[in-house]
């Protein structure tokens, strides 16, 4: 019997999070979670005992920032607690997204498909306002700013800083010899890139640490230039509307389900609750 691993990186709606963990709740997953520390109305004793078949485990919660170095981190910590057992392949999710497909046609796709990787790419190479906005330069500040209007002071003190290494042609990634790659940053990839990205920890934190937004380069870089570039499918099987923060309603759920994709995201109980609950009874039943 094959095996994946969820991971997911929550930190809000934890009621469609429950809901979330039981339509995974199948003998073929592991699911593994982290909330984010800033997160006070999390209880995880609220969420004991809830699934028959599928096991779930939280990690260690720490603090996540949008755009920073901590959102590549916790992908990490998720991956390093996850590959201690063999897993045919690892799921990357956030709190607020659900399948939109049963758990056999999940399995039997990736049986069928087995040892290839699904990593949605951008499309064009990274342009030079790409390389300078989120890895050429150095983002001091960006773990304590996270979105603009969070901390609007700091984030023109940022762009300050960011100029001055503009005026000095500062490149930190010149001599690295990458050919650099962005793309969404939800994956599902095999035991062997798991193991590999993980490897590369030490090289991941040199290179972006201080940067914006590099969770959507990182792997995509990783498994790019390495013996993997020629088992990537360039598709994640998961829908992102382009209208983002797009977030999908009762009216979406017959595009949704006649999707050839696997996941979607994102949902919002507080916007609209009866799509999460139609989907919901869809695979768990009333």
């Amino acid at each position: 019997m094959s095996k994946h691993a969820y991971l997911i990186m929550a930190h809000s709606q934890f009621t469609q999070l429950k809901k979330l963990i039981l339509l995974l709740d199948d003998p073929r997953n592991d699911i593994y979670i982290h909330v984010d520390s800033k997160s006070t109305s999390f209880d995880e004793n609220q969420f004991a005992k809830m699934t028959k078949q599928a096991r779930y485990t939280f990690i260690d919660r720490k603090k996540v920032t949008w755009g920073s170095f901590s959102q590549i981190n916790c992908e990490l910590r998720l991956l390093e607690v996850a590959t201690k057992e063999y897993h045919d392949y690892y799921h990357l999710l956030s709190g607020s997204d659900l399948p939109i497909k049963s758990q056999d046609v999940i399995h039997s796709f990736f049986e069928e498909n087995r040892g290839w990787e699904f990593l949605d790419f951008h499309k064009g190479a990274m342009d030079k306002k790409s390389y300078r906005d989120r890895i050429q330069l150095f983002h001091f500040l960006q773990e304590f700013i996270g979105k603009k209007e969070n901390n609007p002071s700091l984030f023109y003190i940022e762009q300050g800083l960011l100029k001055l290494q503009e005026i000095f042609h500062i490149n930190r990634i010149k001599k690295t010899g990458f050919e650099y790659k962005k793309g969404t940053n939800w994956f599902s990839i095999t035991h062997d890139l798991a193991l590999f990205v993980l490897s590369q920890t030490h090289q991941i934190q040199k290179t972006y640490r201080y940067t914006l937004c590099a969770d959507e380069i990182f792997l995509h870089t990783l498994a790019w230039n390495s013996v993997f570039k020629n088992r990537i499918i360039g598709e994640s099987k998961r829908i992102l509307k382009k209208e983002r923060p797009y977030t999908f309603r009762l009216e979406d759920y017959d595009n949704l389900m006649s999707s050839p994709h696997f996941w979607a995201r994102k949902f919002n109980e507080d916007i609209d609750p009866n799509i999460v609950l139609k989907i919901f009874e869809q695979f768990v039943g009333k």
